[in-house]
């Protein structure tokens, strides 16, 4: 909808989407459905109050709802074998919902020279997750398939417990929060060839707050010592109504120029610096608080616990949660004697329970980014550009890297040699024993960024071109690594590091015959051919083990299956069938002392290099003045370039050192579109 009036103009849009899928696996008994549902509309209202004064608001609300793993059998629970084997259904039957609200308001006014922009930014969200489903179906973990098939596995978890009670208890989760900003803008024509962009934002991030009693925001607080071992071995879990002390809080400065260098547009130099606010959303926050001490808890259950208080690996009797499961016990055990079960310091000694917890005190990590472009017109149709950008970010999180995880932080709680000595499969001793492994969030990890891009591009009357190579490098230590103790050691190439990146695109339509007229101009006229061709070096990645201690892995015996190894060299096969057969030599890599991390570098191998080449041949007939239609037919991975990803760099994986997998081969499509 979009509707002009004297002084206004008022349009919107409205959206429903609904989504299944679902497929046939391996197991029959492992067939499902999943269905997502989306309803969106946005509202926009300009106004204009005289020729120098417009107003533009704009109000959007959607809500969105999703349920995963409806369907399947749930009476067999979730089987994961070292090496990569699984079973079950990893969902059953979650649901989730969430609703979020923005508004925001641009006033702009013309006052000689100067274009003044002030700004308004508000938003609300909430995050429903009636998940009684996915948190009472168990998930047991096997060292190898002998175990498996002896009913013996090594630990259990997944399933809510109700510390008070000791007993199993269905779960769901009540938050929301709300953020605002406000911003100034002015961009002023200093003189005929310079302009310049002046602009400051402050925001306030907001702090997600619990809307229920069944949504309980139970952080780990660090207590007192001299050392951050000290101060984890001191720490406790208690409740909290906000997620943390303050809301995080932006200011972020900004400032640009354009100079036209000889005020005949044929050099031009532009350049910029910012200030740029990397939130930390409602979820990076509350989602740390998810099975924490004095909420609802997920305890693990290992082999070597007392009896009746280990793994029982059964099969359910119910198709509904919580789906007919006979669970450990956690009251009237050893672990826990009597309820409540929880100890001074908020959890439960022996318990091994995994928790997250964030600085009550975190700020939000910032960008400093800085960009400057010089560019020169060779011709009439033909220009060069070099362009620098670069930016420093400080206070990132640990193990904010991870594409689609929302819950960061990294372990603290471990601390290596804490299996050496220890009976196989025991839970490893802790530097705090009323805990397992402790996530948590804190400002302690920084990046950079360098590029340097070369562009040539050209504009004439039925076409284009547009070259480009960029010579780059990131670098941070914002990943998982095998130890939470001084992640600057790990400073390396991120995972989307590309040092070389050369892309064209293009597009040229034909004259066509007699000047487009009669049948001949219209069945000749209207041709057309565009395309986009792309070469990038691989993404990196690093060879680890995620083997148990007792199998060889785990090097620094801290019970974290992250580990790196001793590396002879650097050296990595490139070729197809290098791929395809495994990247390393033998003895490439070694096992470190126990008790230690190997010597090698972060994210110093590469995945291969990305090729695709993609085109569309089109045809434009015009049936009258203003009715168009245009026809279609589209490319994709025109040369068909077998681009392998994803090399396993998991030590104890049976397929080590291979792509495991790779980009759609060549396909094409037609289509059609009709303009009026």
């Amino acid at each position: 909808m979009d509707k002009y009036l004297k002084n206004d103009r008022i349009y919107g849009s409205f959206f429903r989407t609904l989504l299944s899928n679902g497929g046939p696996p391996a197991i029959p008994q492992f067939a499902t459905t999943n269905n997502t549902w989306e309803r969106a509309f946005q509202v926009n209202w300009t106004h204009s109050f005289n020729p120098t004064l417009l107003n533009e608001a704009v109000f959007a609300q959607n809500r969105i709802e999703g349920k995963l793993d409806e369907t399947g059998d749930f009476s067999i629970p979730g089987i994961s074998v070292s090496g990569g084997i699984g079973y079950g259904l990893g969902f059953s039957q979650g649901d989730f919902i969430q609703h979020n609200y923005h508004w925001r308001d641009v006033l702009t006014k013309i006052r000689g020279t100067h274009a003044l922009k002030v700004g308004y930014d508000g938003w609300f969200g909430d995050d429903v997750e009636p998940f009684q489903g996915p948190w009472s179906h168990p998930s047991f973990n096997f060292d190898n398939l002998l175990q498996l098939a002896q009913d013996a596995p090594t630990s259990e978890g997944g399933v809510m417990y109700n510390p008070t009670t000791g007993q199993q208890q269905l779960w769901d989760w009540n938050a929301a929060s709300k953020t605002w900003g406000i911003f100034a803008e002015d961009t002023w024509k200093a003189r005929r060839n310079l302009t310049l962009t002046v602009g400051f934002r402050f925001d306030d991030q907001g702090n997600p707050y619990s809307r229920s009693t069944s949504t309980v925001f139970g952080n780990f607080y660090l207590g007192t010592g001299s050392t951050i071992d000290q101060r984890v071995a001191s720490g406790l879990a208690k409740p909290t109504q906000n997620a943390v002390n303050h809301a995080p809080k932006a200011y972020t400065p900004r400032i640009g120029a354009a100079w036209d260098v000889t005020g005949k547009g044929d050099w031009v130099l532009r350049g910029g610096f910012g200030m740029y606010s990397n939130w930390l959303t409602p979820a990076n926050i509350q989602e740390e608080f998810r099975g924490n001490p004095p909420g609802l808890i997920l305890p693990g259950f290992v082999s070597t616990n007392a009896p009746g208080n280990r793994p029982v690996f059964v099969q359910g009797t119910s198709n509904k949660p919580p789906w007919g499961f006979t669970f450990p016990a956690l009251a009237g055990t050893p672990l826990c004697p009597t309820a409540p079960c929880l100890d001074a310091a908020g959890g439960i000694v022996g318990g091994n329970l995994s928790i997250g917890g964030i600085d009550p005190n975190i700020v939000s990590p910032t960008a400093y980014i800085f960009a400057t472009t010089l560019e020169h017109k060779l011709t009439s149709h033909l220009v060069a550009s070099v362009l620098y950008s670069g930016s420093h970010t400080s206070n990132l999180v640990g193990n904010g890297n991870l594409g689609g995880v929302v819950s960061y932080g990294v372990d603290i709680n471990a601390h290596p040699g804490d299996l050496i000595g220890t009976p196989p499969n025991t839970a490893p001793k802790r530097l705090n024993p009323s805990f397992g492994s402790i996530a948590y969030t804190q400002n302690d990890r920084v990046a950079n960024y360098n590029g340097l891009t070369f562009d040539l591009r050209s504009r004439v009357g039925r076409g284009f071109f547009d070259a480009s190579y960029t010579r780059s490098s990131s670098k941070d230590d914002a990943s998982r690594f095998p130890t939470a103790a001084n992640p600057h050691l790990y400073y390396g190439p991120s995972p989307w590091d590309v040092p070389n990146r050369f892309s064209l695109s293009f597009n040229y339509e034909l004259p066509g015959l007699n000047n487009g007229q009669g049948f001949v101009g219209r069945a000749s006229g209207g041709w057309g051919v565009s395309g986009t061709s792309i070469y990038q070096t691989g993404y990196p990645f690093t060879v680890f083990t995620s083997a148990s201690f007792w199998n060889g892995g785990d090097y620094n015996a801290d019970g974290d299956r992250f580990d790196f190894p001793n590396a002879a060299s650097y050296q990595q096969g490139s070729s197809r069938s290098a791929y395809l057969t495994g990247v390393f030599g033998s003895g490439q890599f070694t096992t470190p002392a126990q008790g230690t991390e190997g010597n090698e570098k972060f994210n110093q191998f590469r995945n291969p290099a990305f090729v695709q080449t993609d085109t569309t041949i089109y045809k434009n007939t015009h049936f009258t003045e203003r009715l168009n239609f245009q026809i279609r037919f589209e490319f994709f991975n025109l040369f068909n370039h077998a681009n392998l990803q994803n090399i396993q760099g998991d030590l104890s994986a049976g397929n080590f050192g291979k792509a495991t997998a790779q980009t759609l081969p060549r396909w094409w499509q037609i289509g059609g579109k009709l303009t009026f």
